[in-house]
């Protein structure tokens, strides 16, 4: 079970770059004409630092707190931190040898976060009468 969240989590992973790398400056930036609206750029954020936070986790084998180290919000930032957390994801489950009940449910969480964010930005593009990249499973 473990290797299916963690194929999920990357595939996600996947997509998210998908995403930015379809979308322009423009529309990364823009915003629901609603109250509390976020910018597709700012719910990215919270998504690098989940991984960034996840990833420290499950390193240390239990949660840690959430931090993200992504400073500035244009496309070429957004495209090169998803890349770099995505790859310190890997690299962090590669190097795990032992997993217990505590590194399994980070997993899950993560892989929660992940699909709660690609929910709410699909809601945000079709809200704005915008398309999304074919690797969008839910879409």
């Amino acid at each position: 079970m473990k290797e299916t969240v963690i194929q999920a989590i990357e595939k996600r992973f996947g997509s998210f770059s998908d995403l930015v790398d379809y979308l322009t400056e423009e529309q990364l930036a823009e915003k629901l004409p609603v109250s509390k609206s976020k910018s597709l750029q700012e719910h990215l954020w919270c998504v690098v630092g989940a991984r960034e936070s996840y990833t420290r986790a499950l390193k240390q084998g239990q949660w840690a707190g959430f931090s993200c180290s992504l400073n500035d919000l244009k496309r070429d930032s957004l495209l090169d931190s998803l890349k770099t957390s995505a790859q310190g994801f890997a690299e962090t489950v590669s190097q795990i040898e032992s997993w217990d009940s505590e590194r399994e449910a980070l997993l899950v969480a993560l892989l929660e976060h992940e699909v709660m964010h690609e929910g709410q930005i699909i809601r945000h593009i079709y809200g704005l009468g915008q398309t999304l990249p074919a690797s969008w499973r839910w879409a």
